[in-house]
């Protein structure tokens, strides 16, 4: 006799049990019994948080109240419960039926099982959704933290973009303006003259290629846009240029929604949060509001928790154990994480041209977590990362 553990993941859960000999009608029973969902609320009424206790715990999962719960001595709660997958369904209904806004918590809920991640609704010509993209970086500075210099003649650029393409880049990020910790911003007739001409080269050559613009200045992406940009790669989240979102809505291209704390020139000093992923939702919930506005479909929009920009070492690393806060929009998660300071402090390579073991472990870490693009340098190792990744979620023996 062997005994074992042994997790039972929802890509194997029918040939498992086809393997054991469960029958057809015993396998559609216990979907979902075998695969636990945990949740976490915040700033919910405490008699809401009581609710939503009793109903989990006579569903048979668990949850987690602070100890004022008992007698609703502060008016608000965040609490963590699990359940498992099978009871999701249940669960929502019973939620429809209170108050407190519970029913909203069921949609959520129900919305996020039923989701198709790690790209939930978004669709885009060009980018296949069924599984994560690369985005390879082509920075066109003369100062960017890890290549600045080096691909600021065009014919080098272009070659840069053909190697990338040949390796498996999916989406090709091109940036004129330098967003290291530190760095002085530059206008944006200069960030055009660098950019523009660039994209032009690049979807005459390589037609079908998905060019980003990493910007943070509207009038540069129009002008990308109009050059051949397919994708707004904004580290500010809009924040920054008041007429972005009017661009990118009027455009109706995807827009990646960057998280930053603060500006390049002095993110990194000493950046302090009280709730760091309430205030990171808070900040992603305003620019997509605000990009809905302006009349951009839900579905071309993509979040970026802005890993080193305005966080220290610990809120970088909390956001990547639990990347997962950010599938709170339903919408897909980007992380560029490549070559990061981050990593130079976990193992002292100061060097940003050493740290590609680090960024392939992170990248790993972060597909794992439900990232649906990972932005790279080295955009061969990162392939070999996805095509292994994509390799491990095939049904096994």
């Amino acid at each position: 006799m062997q005994v074992f553990p042994f997790n039972v993941i929802d890509e194997e859960y029918g040939s498992l049990m086809k393997k054991i000999g469960v029958s057809e009608v015993g396998t559609t029973i216990m979907r979902g019994r075998f695969s636990v969902k945990t949740f976490m609320v915040s700033e919910i009424s405490t008699p809401a948080a009581n609710v939503v206790k009793q109903q989990v715990l006579a569903l048979g999962g668990e949850a987690a109240v602070p100890a004022h719960a008992v007698n609703c001595s502060q008016p608000k709660s965040d609490f963590v419960f699990s359940l498992r997958s099978d009871k999701i369904s249940e669960f929502a209904a019973r939620m429809k039926a209170q108050c407190w806004k519970l029913s909203q918590v069921a949609d959520f809920i129900e919305k996020f099982v039923g989701s198709q991640k790690p790209w939930f609704s978004f669709s885009h010509p060009g980018i296949d959704t069924t599984r994560p993209n690369i985005m390879g970086i082509l920075n066109v500075t003369p100062d960017s933290f890890s290549d600045g210099g080096s691909w600021t003649d065009i014919d080098a650029a272009l070659k840069h973009v053909s190697e990338m393409v040949e390796n498996g880049a999916d989406i090709i990020d091109v940036g004129g303006e330098s967003t290291r910790p530190g760095s002085d911003p530059v206008d944006a007739e200069t960030e055009k003259r660098r950019v523009v001409p660039v994209i032009s080269e690049i979807k005459k050559q390589f037609p079908k290629a998905v060019i980003s613009i990493d910007t943070v200045k509207s009038s540069v992406a129009k002008a990308a846009i109009n050059a051949g940009a397919e994708i707004v790669n904004d580290v500010s989240g809009l924040t920054f240029d008041s007429e972005m979102a009017s661009v990118c809505a009027g455009a109706g291209k995807p827009v990646v929604i960057g998280h930053i704390k603060g500006s390049p020139k002095d993110m990194q000093e000493n950046p302090v949060y009280g709730n760091l992923f309430g205030e990171m939702l808070d900040f992603f919930k305003k620019s997509k509001e605000m990009l809905l506005s302006k009349g951009l479909s839900e579905s071309k929009i993509i979040i970026d928790p802005g890993i080193g920009f305005g966080k220290t070492l610990e809120h970088n690393l909390a956001i990547i154990k639990h990347l997962e806060v950010f599938h709170a929009f339903l919408e897909p998660v980007m992380v560029g994480l490549s070559r990061k300071s981050m990593i130079g402090a976990l193992t002292g390579r100061k060097d940003p041209l050493e740290r590609l073991a680090g960024t392939v472990v992170l990248d790993t870490i972060a597909l794992e977590k439900g990232a649906a693009v990972i932005r790279v340098h080295d955009v061969k190792e990162a392939k070999d990362t996805l095509e292994i990744f994509n390799a491990l979620k095939e049904p096994s023996c």
